[in-house]
């Protein structure tokens, strides 16, 4: 009996190390701010955060079915700081539902030094890193040498002193460089006091950044960069950098200074502004290792000499199929570029995807204008760093020939539905409520069924369409969308309750 006791508690002691090696799911269940060093049935995100922290292998936190509703989570004024032994995934409920808010007291989050972390689905709002250590790095997020993954998340009315939403910087001993990785995102109407409006990457330190809109933030300090300073190694895919600005400084859309190489494709920089040099892109080193393809910069304000971009000699190389509204003094364009050329675009809307874009209009030069190698990564040199198959919202990448230029495809005139859900409170679907849907001379009409469902077929793909909800039970704000393909989820709730959500 004594070997059987000995060999059956060596196998529950295996059993027992193999299944802490696995991921540990940490759920989260109130919006309090609270630690009281346990996890459990009333687990707040702090104690979720602190309880990964402490156990080892890959950990996973979750939301409880509270956070089906829009929930904010107010921090009571220190940071959060993963320090995890494997990775963690922080797994959000959507950006629309869950909100973390740094009261304009604290920075909202540190990654630390060889932290392996994603996170998806969440907004984060007034993070303050402007009195916090390290220089004021990052309102909302730090990444200090960690490998920090963020996907479907919003970032926006944040400040700090470099990097007004976020920063990504080396650290530890030896220094850990920061590795960020942003998709399908919004950073917004952050600023920063120093450099980099929206976020600022450190010169050992790379970024990628794909399918995201920058729009809306402020760099004050002398050195620029209002949709942020990148410097280090840069990938930029599929991005909008829109309404930036840097008041007294260089590089409305951004600044660059990296040594590392910075590639950008099918990339659009418009209606930035600077002070100084490059109101879209101010790049400032002779290093030959900026290389841009297939990208619009146009339409951004600064010095007369260089309203859209300014470059030291040799510090930026076209490869080529770029539109550039006004070239300037800048130097590097090749024959393939349409220079001192209108893009043709429509102002900054909701065109389907997770942020606002430009997209081309009838007769833009942009359409069908790029190169198609970026498809399958079979450009001569220079490829970005993930095949480009589709544009930021998803559509494809080759819908009549060739791929266009910027980040916006103009889908071909396929048809499109609209559809979702209308209700009389958050969780009461409203039957028998009349839906009306208007391009300015057509309108169509749909009267919600039982489970308060819609939808709208046949409609034209890129046409501005305005959905209506008219019921005696409760008034409905009316929604305006340009759909690039199906919308299933344009749901309305009555105007009252969307009040109330904003108090």
């Amino acid at each position: 009996m004594r070997s059987i006791k000995t060999g059956l508690s060596a196998f529950l002691l295996l059993a027992f190390l193999s299944v802490s090696a696995f991921a540990a799911t940490f759920t989260v269940t109130k919006t309090a701010d609270t630690n009281d060093g346990t996890c459990d049935a009333d687990c707040s995100l702090r104690e979720a955060i602190a309880a990964a922290n402490a156990a080892s292998g890959d950990d996973i936190i979750e939301f409880s079915s509270l956070f089906d509703s829009q929930q904010t989570i107010t921090l009571s004024g220190t940071e959060l700081v993963l320090e995890a032994n494997g990775s963690i995934t922080i797994s959000g409920p959507g950006a629309g539902l869950l909100t973390i808010s740094g009261n304009n007291a604290s920075r909202i989050l540190v990654t630390g030094p060889n932290v392996v972390a994603t996170i998806d689905g969440i907004t984060f709002t007034a993070g303050n890193g402007v009195g916090a250590l390290n220089n004021g790095r990052g309102g909302a997020i730090y990444n200090a040498g960690g490998t920090l993954t963020i996907t479907n998340s919003v970032i926006t009315n944040n400040n700090g002193a470099n990097g007004g939403g976020l920063n990504n910087a080396s650290s530890g001993s030896p220094a850990v460089p920061g590795t960020l990785i942003i998709s399908n995102s919004v950073i917004s109407n952050n600023t920063a006091t120093g450099s980099g409006g929206a976020m600022q990457n450190f010169s050992t330190s790379t970024v990628t950044i794909t399918n995201t809109t920058i729009s809306g933030n402020v760099s004050n300090g002398t050195t620029g960069g209002g949709g942020g300073q990148y410097n280090g190694r840069v990938n930029f895919t599929n991005v909008t950098f829109a309404n930036n600005s840097a008041p007294s400084g260089s590089g409305g859309g951004f600044q660059t200074n990296g040594t590392l190489g910075t590639i950008i494709t099918n990339v659009t920089v418009v209606n930035n502004s600077s002070l100084n040099n490059g109101g879209g892109i101010h790049r400032g080193t002779t290093n030959v290792n900026f290389f841009i393809r297939n990208s619009i910069v146009a339409g951004n304000n600064g010095t007369a000499a260089s309203p859209d971009v300014t470059n030291s000699t040799g510090g930026l190389q076209s490869e080529g199929n770029n539109i550039i509204g006004n070239v300037g003094t800048s130097t590097g364009w090749v024959a393939s570029d349409l220079q001192n050329t209108a893009p043709l675009l429509g102002p900054l809307a909701d065109n389907g995807g997770f942020g606002q874009t430009f997209l081309p209009q009838a007769g833009s030069p942009a359409i069908d204008a790029g190169q198609n190698c970026v498809r399958d990564l079979t450009c001569s040199a220079n490829n970005p760093p993930a095949a480009v198959t589709e544009d930021q919202r998803g559509i494809s990448r080759l819908t009549n020939g060739n791929v266009d230029i910027g980040a916006v495809e103009v889908a071909s005139a396929v048809p499109v539905s609209i559809g979702g859900r209308v209700f009389s409170s958050a969780d009461v679907a409203l039957p028998l409520a009349l839906v009306s849907v208007t391009d300015g001379n057509e309108t169509r009409y749909f009267i919600t069924n039982s489970f308060g469902y819609y939808s709208f077929e046949g409609l034209t793909a890129g046409t501005e369409y305005t959905v209506s909800v008219s019921s005696k039970a409760a008034s409905f704000t009316p929604q305006v969308v340009t759909p690039a393909n199906d919308i299933s989820d344009l749901d309305f709730l009555p105007a009252m309750m969307l009040k109330a959500d904003e108090k």
